[in-house]
């Protein structure tokens, strides 16, 4: 299919600073990331979608990245798309009327947020839509096309804030939810999936369940974000001693909080609080002066993440 660039799934081991010559999207199943776009960082997780839009330079905050999973696609516009626009145009075989296209890059083009939770429908859409584009039955193009508009419009609501909670939880996950909510305030608490269980009054595989409707994590996985998300607030808003940040975060041990705050974010705890004070004048001229990446690079890029 012509209209697309690169598409996979696959962990993303560095994110550079650069430029599509297209429009972006990425569901991230698993991970917790720090991503940039246009010099502003944004907290990217499990259960997210991130979109960028050609003239938007985006990278990560980390030289490299921790451990995670991504589902990404990246498509031309009509035109190519070198400035920023309030309103562009979608490639004719998607089949979007000018009314439709005007909606859609409407509210793509002026947000100045990239990432957003990904709906149950998005998690669905994306990994199909690269499942389809990996297929080679005599359809694949009509079914990809028909995705990715349907992508396009989800995210357009989710951007939009269409998308409600209908907020019709059963009985236990109203009992998860509030676990989910308590969670934040305590998770220097050494917590176990049995203490977890015994708290909701429900059974560990149903736990499981919930908690991934809920979060797109287990028990354990959520715990564990929660814990470096209240480590990197204290790293950055704070002068908190590195063993003390620990303790508040449910490690024992500086040197365990360091090594698995490492294998998360890619650096040490000092690292971060050095490396998260923004970017200097210089970087900032140099983000603005990034060129776009050639289609080839782009799918050279994404071929020696996925082998």
């Amino acid at each position: 299919m012509k209209e697309i660039i690169s598409y996979g799934r696959f962990q993303c081991s560095e994110l550079s600073p650069h430029k599509n010559q297209g429009m972006e999207i990425t569901y991230i199943e698993k991970g917790l990331l720090e991503w940039m776009a246009e010099g502003v960082p944004e907290k990217v997780e499990s259960g997210s979608i991130y979109f960028t839009l050609p003239w938007q330079v985006h990278g990560s905050v980390n030289p490299q990245e921790p451990e995670n999973t991504i589902w990404h696609v990246l498509f031309h516009l009509d035109k190519d798309c070198q400035e920023p626009q309030t309103s562009f145009s979608f490639p004719k075989s998607f089949g979007f009327s000018k009314e439709e296209m005007r909606i859609l890059s409407t509210v793509f083009a002026r947000g100045n947020r990239h990432c957003f939770p990904a709906t149950p429908a998005m998690r669905s859409l994306m990994p199909t839509l690269i499942g389809e584009l990996q297929s080679t039955h005599e359809l694949r193009d009509a079914h990809t096309k028909t995705l990715l508009r349907a992508i396009l419009i989800e995210l357009k609501r989710i951007i939009a804030g269409e998308v409600m909670d209908s907020g019709k939880h059963t009985y236990s996950e109203q009992r998860v939810q509030a676990l989910i909510s308590s969670l934040s305030s305590s998770c220097d608490h050494q917590w176990t999936l049995t203490e977890m269980t015994e708290h909701c009054g429900i059974q560990r595989t149903q736990l499981n369940k919930i908690f991934q409707k809920l979060t797109g994590s287990t028990p354990m996985e959520y715990l564990f974000r929660i814990r470096m998300e209240r480590a990197k607030t204290l790293l950055r808003e704070t002068d908190i001693k590195i063993i003390d940040i620990a303790f508040e975060c449910g490690y024992g041990t500086s040197q365990y909080f360091a090594n698995t705050f490492k294998q998360a974010t890619g650096v040490t705890p000092s690292q971060y609080r050095k490396n998260i004070s923004g970017l200097s004048a210089t970087e900032s001229r140099d983000w603005k002066n990034i060129q776009f990446r050639t289609e080839e690079e782009e799918r050279q890029r994404v071929e020696k993440f996925s082998s």
